[in-house]
């Protein structure tokens, strides 16, 4: 049976050690049928699985460099010459992405195989992809019909990734509380399930006894939540329920150019601490979630150069016009006297509450 996807969710959904060489029986097991297969990697970490993959069935492999629109022409003038009928996509964010814009193009049904997760955008409906000028841009992507994560690979990927991909999870608090907020002010209508997927996805890691990025237990949760998150986006038909008001000043910060090597999951859940205050929804235990898992508690701390509270205020608000959220309610004047309470009221917490896990997490 050849599968057209109809569906917004994927039909095949493994995840578990040593099951990346398995993809032939997936399909088998589900009765789907294609007649030529292409493996698409990056040069580096994932390379050497793809190859293994590509052996094993026999399929093709390509190489992909980046993930700019010329790698995304590259790629679809590729797999439409080709008469490929299914993509399998193993790397990390930038060739996952790369090939769910390449088969939104060109209607060509893909799998990812992930080897690191660093964000939801494992199955999420849209694809980042750079432009010209360097920036990122949010496209729209088609879901993967399949999606298998090998717990041995995402686990001896670097730890970093890890920690991006747990920190992500945790701005889905301020994100659906800024739906909320958007709900109220009649801006927009809210998803019921999209938003307690969302939700529940952090609330299921912030509240987990046993915290830590190197245990599989911890691993296997960031794994769903992640899923959960990028499920709840294709339910919703938006980024909305995993992206607020602490994304539009990540990108803010990004557009400014104000960072530098900041992994976007580790970005996201720093200044989710800080929107989250702002929505008067900040628990100790979320610092004490992002303590755990090595997230820095203030934003401008990830900031290395010069900069100006109120640019960063001004250019979040222009990031995505439309989007409704805390800081539509706040004046510049006000977001800065909020950054210097967000920062007085960490420093007083750091020497009482938080002290003995900062202690532990040195």
């Amino acid at each position: 049976m050849v599968y057209k996807q109809l569906s917004y969710l994927p039909i095949i959904f493994q995840v578990d050690e040593g099951i990346i060489l398995n993809i032939e029986k997936y399909l088998h097991r589900n009765k789907l049928q294609f007649h030529k297969v292409l493996v698409v990697s990056g040069s580096t970490y994932s390379y050497s699985h793809a190859v293994e993959v590509a052996q094993i069935g026999g399929w093709d492999l390509y190489i992909l460099e980046s993930n700019t629109h010329t790698d995304v022409e590259h790629l679809r003038r590729m797999a439409e010459t080709g008469r490929f009928d299914l993509i399998l996509a193993i790397g990390g964010g930038k060739v996952l992405d790369t090939v769910k814009r390449v088969s939104y193009l060109s209607n060509i049904n893909h799998i990812s195989i992930p080897t690191i997760i660093s964000n939801d955008g494992l199955i999420s409906p849209i694809a980042v992809i750079q432009n010209s000028s360097g920036k990122t841009e949010s496209l729209p992507g088609m879901m993967p019909m399949g999606v298998v994560i090998d717990l041995d690979i995402i686990r001896n990927s670097p730890v970093d990734y890890i920690r991006a991909a747990s920190g992500d999870i945790l701005s889905n608090l301020s994100a659906t509380n800024d739906w909320v907020i958007a709900q109220k002010e009649n801006k927009e209508n809210i998803n019921d399930i999209a938003f307690h997927l969302s939700k529940g996805a952090a609330n299921s890691l912030v509240h987990f006894s046993g915290i830590d990025l190197h245990k599989k237990s911890f691993l296997r949760m960031v794994v769903q939540g992640q899923v959960n998150s990028g499920i709840a986006m294709s339910l919703a038909g938006t980024s909305r329920p995993c992206s607020g008001s602490e994304h539009l000043i990540s990108h803010a910060l990004n557009y400014l150019e104000l960072t530098e090597n900041v992994l976007h999951g580790v970005q996201v859940a720093s200044i989710s601490l800080f929107t989250l205050f702002l929505q008067n929804k900040l628990h100790s235990i979320h610092v004490e979630y992002a303590v755990a898992t090595h997230v820095p508690l203030i934003f401008t701390d990830l900031i290395k150069r010069e900069y100006c509270l109120k640019e960063i205020f001004f250019k979040a608000l222009e990031m995505r016009p439309g989007r409704f959220t805390v800081l539509d309610h706040l004046t510049a004047e006000e977001f800065v006297e909020k950054v210097d309470d967000y920062t007085e009221y960490i420093g007083s917490h750091k020497k009482s509450n938080y002290k003995h896990l900062l202690m532990q997490s040195e």
